[in-house]
C-alpha cells in the first residue's frame, strides 16, 4: 500500500514524515529516542507533537555534539516578560550544563529575562547548582 501524503489525519501515528534538510534530519534521528525517554514522565505531548513543534520552529532544539544529551525549549512572550522554557531534556547531566550556556545566551539576545522548566524532585536539586531557584505549582485534571 503506498503512503497518500496528501491524507490528514488527527491521529499522530498517521502523520506524513516532515521534511528535513539532510543534517537536521541526523540530528532529529539520533535526538528523538533521547526525548522520547523524557516524555514518559508527563502528558502533555507526545513525540509527535515535539517534532512538529521543533519543525515549525516554536520549539528548539539544542543537541550536545556527543550525541548523548539534548534540550527542547520553548520561547514564550508574556505581556511583561519574554523568557524560555525548558521543556524537555535528556542525557547525561555533565552535557545538560555545557548545552545551558547557549540557551542563556539565545534567550537574552530574544530579549528574554528568565528561563524556567519542570521536572522530578531530583532536578530541582540539580538546577539549584545552577542558579535556579525551586517554585511550586499546582494543577488539577478535570
Amino acid at each position: 500500500m503506498e503512503l497518500n501524503l496528501n491524507y490528514k489525519s488527527v491521529t499522530p501515528e498517521h502523520y506524513p514524515p516532515p521534511k528535513y534538510k539532510s543534517e537536521e534530519e541526523n540530528v532529529w534521528k539520533w535526538c528523538k529516542p533521547l526525548i522520547e525517554k523524557a516524555l514518559i514522565w508527563q502528558d502533555m505531548y507526545n513525540i509527535f507533537d515535539v517534532e512538529q513543534g521543533i519543525i515549525d520552529n516554536k520549539f528548539q532544539l539544542w543537541p550536545h555534539p556527543s550525541k548523548q544529551s539534548v534540550f527542547v525549549t520553548e520561547i514564550v512572550s508574556y505581556p511583561r516578560l519574554t523568557g524560555m522554557n525548558l521543556l524537555f531534556c535528556a542525557g547525561k547531566y555533565e552535557e545538560l550544563e555545557e548545552i545551558l550556556p547557549s540557551i542563556i545566551t539565545f534567550c537574552k539576545r530574544i530579549g528574554g529575562k528568565r528561563l524556567w522548566g519542570g521536572g522530578r524532585p531530583g532536578w530541582s536539586r540539580a538546577a539549584k547548582n545552577l542558579g535556579f531557584k525551586k517554585e511550586n505549582i499546582i494543577s488539577k485534571d478535570l
